[in-house]
């Protein structure tokens, strides 16, 4: 399995192969160059005393002295020493031939030099013509053997100097190939992480998805997923005591809402069974019609407390959302206060899989608030829409937008109205379980926690927003699948 470590080790080990390579070449070519000074310092040595030897020649040739013969085979001695000890520099520098040629006249050049103190006057005018074209001769090999030697000199310098620019461009050039596969295979698979982190940050997301197979990485997967997964169950768990703790508000809440009604109903009854056949029938009948409407008004009580607690058991099928808004049109207007009007405006031919009754609910329940509210006009609309974070800003969301962020479409549906509005610290509570801003035994607090319930059920969110004195408007966002058509 590939891993983090070992790629890290392996770029950390590839740059110091690299800058190894760059330092044998590095001093290899040091190496040649110093061997080529070594040469020139040899030839260089050989040219300067055969320079001396033709001054000490002219010296002796113009005085005599004994002093002047001693210096000139002293430094005849130096010459010979020199050649000597440069002979291998020299024949890498010219040629076999030329070596034996200076050679050969230093010998020549020793033989004349010995025999010019015992000359006659006369002969030693003869051998100085000689001694004069020797030295003459043994100057100018020694100049050509130093033109050569810059030459190569100045070819080895030139060679150092390209060779070593070529090494460090290809240093360059693997380094940078370095860079590139640390790069891919480690930064980018960390910047993948991060941006996975910054999804499920901003609700885009609800896990990690693995970015590469390195095992560091899929160890950190699969350790932080299974933490998302278990602060779910917690949050869930959490939920479900936070149910079960308001579950004993309700039952206080319903008893005092139920006891209006039952005492109602018994008092209707009391007066019915002392007035018994004596009362007259449209006394009978107001107090019957009072029995019928309390028994209904308590049935609808515990009907709330029922969906409250209920689990939720959705049946998915086929809704067209036209005939949705129709069908819930038929049920919800005559539960309407007189006066008030719901208008449906642009509604598209979508076709969803969805609990039909449940989102019937979440239309009937947020129409009565508006109607309960104050509103005098209420507007339906829905379509086709791509979730974007923006329409969340200013307004307050339930639900999680992460099946939305990875859904390609979704079904958007607008409940306004004309309303009074809600105050901000009103909004923030709207979808709490039994939170109501209604007098005591007018509501329960259970219809905007229900729909944002079952909105969640369907995968989707909920967004509320407000303006006192202007109306509200209620957003239900469900995510659209591919089976589902428009």
């Amino acid at each position: 399995m590939p891993s983090l470590r070992r790629k890290i080790l392996s770029a950390y080990g590839y740059s110091k192969l690299v800058m190894l390579i760059f330092a044998g070449v590095v001093f290899a070519d040091l190496h040649y160059l110093d061997r080529q000074i070594r040469q020139g310092q040899a030839v260089s040595d050989l040219r300067e005393t055969i320079l001396e030897l033709r001054r000490d020649e002219k010296n002796l040739f113009l005085y005599g002295t004994s002093e002047d013969y001693a210096d000139l085979r002293a430094q005849l001695t130096r010459a010979q020493q020199a050649l000597s000890r440069g002979q291998a520099a020299f024949l890498a520098i010219v040629p076999a031939q030329t070596v034996a040629r200076l050679q050969h006249g230093l010998a020549h050049y020793h033989a004349l030099i010995e025999r010019y103190p015992g000359d006659t006057p006369a002969q030693r005018l003869a051998l100085q013509t000689r001694i004069r074209a020797l030295g003459h001769e043994l100057g100018e090999i020694s100049r050509v053997l130093a033109h050569e030697e810059r030459a190569i000199l100045a070819a080895a310098t030139r060679h150092a100097r390209v060779l070593l620019l070529v090494t460090l461009g290809v240093v360059v050039l693997l380094g940078a190939v370095g860079g590139l596969y640390l790069v891919w295979r480690v930064v980018r698979p960390l910047e993948a992480l991060q941006a996975g982190l910054s999804a499920i940050d901003s609700g885009r997301a609800r896990e990690l998805v693995l970015p590469s197979q390195d095992r560091e990485i899929r160890a950190f997967v699969a350790a932080f997923n299974a933490l998302l997964r278990h602060m779910r169950r917690q949050q869930e768990q959490a939920r479900r005591r936070e149910k079960a703790a308001a579950l004993g508000i309700l039952v206080s809440g319903v008893a005092h809402e139920l006891n209006n009604p039952l005492s109602n109903v018994s008092t209707a009854v009391q007066l019915l069974m002392e007035e018994g056949d004596t009362a007259d029938a449209d006394t009978r009948a107001r107090w019957l019609a009072q029995i019928d409407g309390e028994t209904e008004r308590a049935r609808r009580i515990v009907r709330r407390l029922l969906d409250s607690v209920r689990p939720p058991r959705p049946s998915r099928q086929a809704v067209p959302l036209p005939e949705l808004f129709a069908r819930t049109l038929a049920l919800v207007e005559r539960q309407l206060p007189p006066g008030v009007s719901v208008c449906v405006g642009a509604v598209e031919e979508v076709v969803l899989q969805a609990d039909r009754e449940r989102l019937q609910q979440v239309l009937i329940n947020l129409i009565k608030n508006a109607a309960e509210a104050g509103a005098q006009r209420i507007v339906l609309t829905a379509g086709i829409a791509i979730w974007d974070e923006e329409a969340a800003e200013g307004a307050q969301l339930q639900g999680d937008p992460a099946g939305l962020a990875q859904a390609e479409r979704a079904v958007r549906i607008l409940v306004e109205d004309d309303g009074c509005g809600m105050p901000g610290e009103v909004l923030t509570h709207i979808f709490e379980p039994f939170y109501t801003t209604r007098g005591a035994g007018e509501g329960t607090g259970l219809g905007l926690y229900l729909v944002q319930e079952i909105v969640a059920e369907h995968g989707g969110l909920i967004l509320a927003e407000s303006t006192p004195g202007r109306g509200s408007r209620f957003t239900v966002w469900l995510p659209l699948g591919a089976e589902e058509t428009a």
